[in-house]
């Protein structure tokens, strides 16, 4: 698919009159009823406004201001300056000289990209500021930014200079095979319309060229108030948040004549089968899909549209599990599906069917997708399939019922500012079940097929195919034909599937407890059953309705024979495919549905990694379905068959990209060569088998230790009880092993400066720079690290970003390892010109050198600081922080619970001494190694985007190593 506040007024509720000048609001043309505790209002200048107020994060607020104008809106000559304009925000207003927003921000305390950030669309800007805390001049301070961006910016001719750099290396970075076929797609599926010429990066020689006249005439027309929309929603006063807003907004006027709404153009009426074939030989796989496309015009958003789309949803939904049940068969010629239906930009309606396969299967691939698509639209559904899909939906509205106090504002505040764009009312989870539960009682399979036949009556399919498919001579007429011979296909009715029973109730007698001790300063809980498994609990209200659970078993790859490279990698993309014993996928997805239930596997350096999360009703069967994966892994063939597929596709993938000498090669070199890291040549990986997995995994599953840990809405003893009945049931397990001999990697000796090159023709270059550290044993040293990559990462931001324009977003982080003593390194990561890679790197190199010889500078100290100081307050509230930096792993290695009371004083004291000081112990160019990756030769054609995913999990990436969370 091509894709997709306190009202204080004393006079009633109709905008229209009150301000004539606003957009109205959704609910003004609807019968649904937005969510009480949205509070909207508008200004007399039209700008619109919706209040929140929201208690999690405690002590932050969330703003958003949304323009309802993107790259649609531009002129020919004014393409890409949409998002240019966006870039331009950060670059000097009223308020904000050049080159200070960004530091600015730093010293509030709010990160660059994370806690400010934007994002350009076809319809919309959207400017996004999470503000650190909910003093009066923080939140004056953070909407008088968002009043500059909206009526305030200067657009200075130097700054745009300046920027056009940056810009183009965005759109470097961007550049990719998936963007070329999304642009082909673009111009088959809408020929005679505006979108295939707006793509929001815009075009190369607008961005070189566009005169400041030219921006301002972009900005001075749609940067109008009558345009915007600002949402604020978080952990403050509604009453004052609308003064605030008043008293910011209020002065905005229009700078320009208003003009009208662009043309999108008009889809001609088409019938028959009309077919693209669009090669791109660097793509890992082929893409194949069937579509149709017709107009569509903007309906109000009311009970009775939900009510019509829902039989429709439930349809899709259960189109798109035959197609996940068919993948997996022997000798499907495809590896996933998918089928959907759009209604975007009120504008046009896409109906498709696409399939994933492998070159030389996309005729059979096409054959199913017709095939599959006319025995949905024949025969209809049979009502247990009807049954799963509606009791996923139930339990989702039901869910987001019992979730809804605790919400993040982020999220809440992004989906209003969507809602105001897609003129969708803003309603509350209560209110939308009480809407669609009776109608989802009641659907019935016949309304089901026809509002998926109603989806698919154009009369014409579209036939696409994209991707690595070497297809001779007349490639259209080879794609008709196949798909003429797969119409003459008779399809006979699908199976019905059999009735099922959930095979894992009991795993022995309960186990009992033998240990407990409360932790009263992290109110948590460390409990130890007589079989030896342990068990960790904290109780907390940040999740309304939600459990946490991630268990660690065994040992992990640190044990992957060295006779058997990529072992570890065939587990984690067979583990969970195979199911259970008892159970395949596709029966535990049928038995499971209904319920909030589910439980995924990864391998990691010192330990099996299970981690799932459930509600509070579900506890039960989600413990039974851990202990299930540990006592009776599946090993099905299908799981192989779908891991290979995916082999198949990533290495294909890895020839073309960036990500292939990483991890192939750089993630073992600078393990110094050691076979568990990174990823084998493709031969050696599909050479690895199940009974290999099998073998390598039983003896930590059956016998290795086991320490369980759950966070949120629990009950203690509810939960205890539960674990006692599964985990504390199984045999005894084995205390953890120190393995001393298998904890031993290091870094090369002696710096290196590799090159490798890739076959593409995507100019693109990755240099990455490695400066070796040390381990986590210390977990002071390990912060301050961690601070001092933020402040290289800063430099490269000042320097190679913005005083060149040679990346998008250069990086920095710091890796520590806890499982190979000694072992740890600092990492810089560009994406750059390939004929600029030599002279980045030097840069790079230059940079560390400076802080090694110079040292960190106060004002550095500080804007690294403030921004991790209030995530580590946040972070106090949030469940993935406690079970995964404090609780995970407490009692195998109980240092870790000082690190959580430490972490906030022992951040603020970081001075810069410390971290000059670790600067000139490691980051001196003489030990600094560098990688470039690079293509071939000169490329010889640019465009932009993603690597398709693969089926097995990537693997770490060297260049960009998972940064300490705030609380270590």
């Amino acid at each position: 698919m091509l894709k997709r506040a306190l009202l204080l007024l004393a006079l009633p509720f109709v905008l229209a009159t009150a301000f004539p000048a606003a957009l109205p609001f959704p609910q003004q043309d609807s019968d649904l009823r937005p969510d009480p505790a949205a509070h909207f209002g508008a200004l007399p200048n039209g700008l619109r406004y919706v209040i929140y107020p929201n208690h999690e994060p405690k002590g932050r607020v969330s703003l958003r201001l949304l323009v309802s104008a993107g790259s649609f809106n531009e002129t020919d000559d004014q393409r890409g300056l949409a998002h240019f304009l966006e870039h331009m925000a950060f670059n000097g207003s009223t308020h904000y000289a050049p080159g200070t927003l960004v530091e600015f921000f730093q010293r509030m305390g709010m990160s660059f990209g994370g806690d400010s950030n934007a994002s350009t669309s076809f319809d919309r800007t959207l400017y996004q500021l999470e503000l650190p805390n909910t003093e009066t001049a923080t939140i004056e301070e953070g909407l008088r930014v968002l009043s500059d961006f909206a009526g305030g910016l200067l657009l200075d001719p130097a700054q745009i200079e300046k920027e056009r750099g940056i810009i183009l290396s965005e759109k470097r970075t961007r550049d990719s095979v998936g963007y070329r076929t999304f642009v082909a797609q673009f111009e088959f599926l809408l020929p005679h319309t505006l979108l295939p010429q707006r793509l929001p990066i815009g075009e190369t020689t607008v961005i070189e060229n566009a005169a400041p006249s030219q921006f301002a005439d972009f900005y001075n027309t749609w940067y109008r108030p009558q345009l915007m929309s600002v949402v604020a929603v978080g952990d403050a006063d509604p009453a004052v948040l609308e003064q605030q807003i008043v008293a910011a907004f209020s002065g905005l006027t229009d700078r320009a004549p208003a003009r009208p709404a662009p043309d999108l153009g008009h889809l001609a009426p088409v019938t028959g089968v009309h077919v693209l074939y669009h090669p791109e030989p660097e793509a890992p796989g082929t893409s194949v899909s069937i579509d149709t496309v017709v107009p569509y015009a903007h309906e109000p958003d009311t009970a009775a549209l939900h009510l019509r789309r829902l039989p429709r949803d439930l349809a899709t939904a259960i189109v798109n599990r035959r197609l996940a049940i068919l993948a997996k068969k022997d000798g499907a010629p495809f590896s996933r599906g998918s089928i959907g239906v759009e209604e975007l930009f009120d504008f046009f309606r896409q109906t498709s069917i696409d399939l994933t396969c492998k070159a030389d299967q996309w005729s059979a691939a096409l054959g199913v997708a017709d095939q599959e698509l006319r025995r949905a639209l024949r025969y209809g559904f049979q009502p247990g399939e009807l049954h799963e899909v509606v009791a996923d939906y139930l339990n989702a509205l039901d869910q987001a019922v019992k979730t809804a106090a605790t919400r993040h504002s982020d999220e809440l505040a992004n989906e209003i500012a969507d809602s105001l764009q897609q003129r969708q009312v803003f309603t509350s989870p209560a209110d939308d079940l009480a809407l669609l539960k009776p109608a989802l009682e009641k659907v019935t399979p016949e309304e089901c097929l026809a509002a998926l036949r109603e989806a698919w009556a154009a009369p014409h399919r579209l036939l696409i195919v994209t991707g690595n498919a070497k297809i001779d001579g007349d490639a259209s007429a080879a794609i008709a034909a196949a798909y003429t011979r797969s119409q003459a296909v008779t399809v006979p009715p699908p199976e019905r599937e059999a009735d099922l029973a959930w095979a894992y109730t009991h795993f022995g007698a309960p186990g009992k407890v033998v240990q407990r001790r409360h932790i009263a300063d992290l109110d948590l809980d460390q409990i130890v059953f007589a079989n030896g498994v342990r068990l960790n609990l904290k109780k907390t209200p940040f999740e309304a309705g939600s459990i946490r659970l991630a268990a660690r078993v065994g040992h992990g790859t640190i044990t992957e024979p060295p006779d058997e490279p990529g072992l570890s990698a065939l587990a984690g993309g067979t583990f969970d495919a195979g199911g259970l014993g008892r159970h395949s996928v596709d029966d535990l997805t049928r038995l499971l549905a209904g319920k909030t239930v589910g439980v995924s596997f990864h391998a990691e350096t010192d330990t099996l990694a299970f981690s799932g999360a459930t509600s509070p009703d579900d506890l039960q069967l989600e413990l039974q379905l851990l202990a299930a994966k540990i006592i009776d892994p599946g090993y099905r063939p299908e799981a192989l068959r779908q891991a290979r597929k995916g082999i198949d596709q990533m290495y294909l993938g890895f020839a073309h990209t960036l990500n292939g000498p990483l991890a192939m090669q750089v993630a073992r070199l600078i393990a110094g060569g050691d076979p568990r890291f990174g990823l084998p040549p493709k031969d050696v990986l599909l050479a690895r088998t199940l009974d290999e997995v099998r073998a390598w995994l039983t003896p930590q599953l059956t016998r290795g230790a086991i320490e369980l840990s759950l966070v949120g809405d629990l009950d203690l003893d509810t939960a205890i009880d539960a674990v006692a009945r599964t985990l504390g049931a199984l045999p005894p397990r084995q205390p953890k092993a120190a393995l001393d001999a298998l904890r031993r990697v290091a870094f090369p000796a002696q710096p290196f400066a590799k090159a490798y090159e890739i076959d593409s023709e995507i100019p693109k270059a990755l240099v990455v720079v490695y400066w070796p550290t040390t381990d986590e044993s210390d977990i002071h040293r390990t912060r301050r690290l961690n601070l001092l990559a933020s402040v290289l990462s800063d430099r490269l931001r000042v320097k190679v970003r913005e005083e060149l324009g040679g990346a998008y977003s250069p990086d920095a982080r710091s890796f520590t390892s806890d499982t190979f003593p000694g072992y740890g390194y600092l990492s810089a990561n560009v994406v750059v010109d390939p004929g600029k890679a030599d002279r980045i790197a030097d840069l790079v190199m230059s940079l560390g050198d400076e802080l090694a010889v110079n040292g960190v500078t106060a004002d550095e100290l500080e804007r690294a600081k403030r921004p991790i100081l209030t995530a580590i307050k946040e972070t106090a509230r949030n469940n993935r922080y406690w079970l995964d930096a404090v609780l995970v792993r407490s009692q195998e290695k109980p240092e870790v619970l000082d690190w959580a009371r430490s972490r906030t004083s022992d951040f603020a004291s970081i001075t810069t001494d410390e971290l000059t000081a670790l600067a000139k112990t490691y980051l001196s160019r003489a030990r600094a190694s560098r990688v470039i990756i690079r293509p071939e030769a000169p490329p010889s054609s640019a465009a932009p985007v993603p690597p398709s995913p693969a089926s097995l999990p990537a693997p770490a990436s060297p260049t960009a190593p998972p940064s300490s969370a705030p609380g270590n």
